[in-house]
């Protein structure tokens, strides 16, 4: 139902402005009995607002049905010698949508970098304070406040129109408040402040007199909020679905990254180490942009791509219009794990990690079963996974997710995925020693959707696991062997810094009563010399 969208403050067009106008003028609140206009609806021209979109600022806004029903403007910017800082300054919803957590959805986006220096807002509303303690996982501590209150005021004098520097303010180890002149209608509050006080969770700003606003940020120096089971049990239930948004936004940077740019090199490595007639069709599992069966394509191959990313068989049937290849490839988008596709194929290729995407080994191993489904007795397989004994030969950071669970808010967020993919970087993953699953951080600042920070989450394999899982799933594997990107005709030594990947080729056995004799024989079996 709900679409959200950001844009830099200077971008935004007359059009966005006067929608924010109006949503503003109708739905802010009214003034209070000390205003000119008492019990009279605030409004805001598109001019004042103009005043707020300041060169640093950033404007998120929600959409149901067409129409804007909530937007909030804020600044990202560096407070040299301090950090980042994430300062919400204008937040609205449409009455009708505030029980639908578009404006904790509108903040936490604002707010969901982790290792900023500090977050926070000037606000008259105890539920956006409360949203701002829950999405940073820190409580507003007016002590803390008052030692980092300056070059907060400091840059809010600039960057915040309405934060007067001649205005009162109270800051201290008590209370954190500013006199911002505005009288908005307080008769709502105190029943605010009921329902968002408890025993567990007393009220930290202190009390608020008319026209002013409580002063709240939270600091990364602060410990955060102890994961509760709940909490960890929704973060690893959601995960699937955040691994296949990570995907998704990182769909639009596959172009710029090193490891995509080989579609040539690897068909031709493909083509060399299996035997096809020159009408051989192709299933492309995972097949992303669609860049290798758009290469089978251009070698007279029929190819077949299928993708979960609806964006990217978007991508893929726009980059095949070439009259060239009309006719000899087309893309599915579906689930590799369930997709059926009409007939048999000569060879199937799953490569770059789509094996090992999900964290759970029987999602992984649904894939190889689906793809054994489709490839015609004789036919082959090639697929590739991440190599886990150089992920822990080269780890940092080890934890127990049963025993440790806080570490995950601990690990260091990065923009690896948006920007080089290299997802070996020890100093931003995590290994869960219990199930062996690695977890990282991302971050995403590019492309239309909201910026945000995921935790993503894969699986990556030992050799003989992979081997095992193959044959289990019906191939016969030919020969395995560890690889770098680009550049899979040179083996690597299982540990090598280079040997991020491991390159299976299987064949379907002709005889289907071969596949218990396989995986028996299979099973503990390594093979590091590849037979080409």
């Amino acid at each position: 139902m709900y679409e959200f969208h950001w844009t830099h403050g200077p971008l935004v067009n007359s059009d966005l402005v006067s929608e924010m106008s109006e949503l503003y003028s109708h739905h802010y609140g009214v003034w209070g009995p000390t205003a000119p206009r008492p019990g009279k609806p605030i409004r805001l021209s598109p001019e004042q607002i103009r005043k707020w979109l300041t060169p640093d600022s950033l404007v998120v806004w929600a959409d149901a049905f067409g129409q804007m029903i909530g937007y909030a403007i804020a600044i990202h910017i560096t407070l040299t010698g301090h950090g980042n800082v994430a300062w919400v300054t204008q937040l609205v919803v449409h009455k009708e949508h505030r029980q639908a957590d578009v404006g904790k959805r509108l903040l936490f986006t604002i707010w969901g970098f982790s290792d900023y220096f500090a977050w926070g807002l000037l606000s008259a509303n105890p539920y956006a304070i409360r949203a701002l303690e829950k999405a940073t996982r820190r409580r507003c501590q007016p002590g803390i406040i008052a030692r980092h209150a300056q070059p907060l005021l400091d840059l809010g004098e600039k960057q915040v129109h309405y934060l007067n520097p001649s205005r009162d303010t109270a800051i201290t180890s008590e209370e954190s408040r500013i006199d911002t002149g505005f009288p908005l209608d307080h008769s709502e509050l105190p029943e605010m402040m009921a329902r968002a006080t408890t025993s567990s969770k007393p009220w930290t700003l202190g009390n608020l007199p008319g026209g002013w606003e409580w002063f709240a940020f939270t600091f990364h120096e602060q410990d955060q909020f102890a994961l509760a089971e709940k909490e960890l049990e929704e973060m690893l239930v959601t995960a699937d679905r955040v691994t296949k948004q990570a995907y998704a936004r990182m769909q639009a940077q596959w172009h710029s990254h090193p490891w995509a740019k080989y579609a040539v090199r690897e068909v031709d490595f493909f083509l060399n180490s299996c035997h096809l007639g020159k009408d051989a069709s192709v299933l492309d599992f995972g097949c992303g942009d669609g860049r290798h069966a758009i290469e089978f394509a251009t070698r007279g191959l029929q190819a077949t791509g299928v993708d979960y990313l609806s964006a990217s068989i978007t991508a893929a049937r726009d980059a095949s219009l070439s009259p060239a290849i009309a006719g000899r490839v087309r893309f599915h988008a579906g689930d590799c794990r369930t997709t059926e596709i009409h007939g048999n194929f000569d060879l199937g290729i799953c490569v770059y990690d789509v094996v090992g995407s999900y964290a759970d080994d029987r999602d992984n191993m649904a894939i190889l079963v689906n793809l054994s489904k489709h490839i015609r007795p004789g036919g082959y397989a090639f697929l590739s996974v991440m190599n886990m004994e150089l992920t822990e030969r080269i780890a940092k950071n080890w934890f127990s997710i049963s025993s440790q669970p806080d570490r995950l808010l601990a690990l260091a967020p990065s923009n690896i995925m948006e920007r080089s993919g290299n997802v070996f970087d020890p100093d931003f993953y995590l290994i869960d020693t219990d199930h062996r699953v690695v977890y990282r951080k991302e971050q995403f600042h590019r492309g239309e959707a909201v910026f945000e920070e995921l935790l993503v989450r894969d699986r990556r394999y030992k050799e003989e696991e992979i081997r095992a899982m193959c044959v289990a799933a019906g191939f016969e594997v030919i020969w395995t062997r560890f690889v770098r990107s680009g550049h899979w005709e040179e083996p690597q030594d299982r540990l090598s810094d280079h040997a991020k990947e491991i390159l299976v080729l299987c064949q379907k056995p002709v005889h289907e009563n071969r596949q218990q004799e396989l995986f028996q024989r299979d099973v503990g079996h390594s093979s590091g010399n590849p037979r080409l």
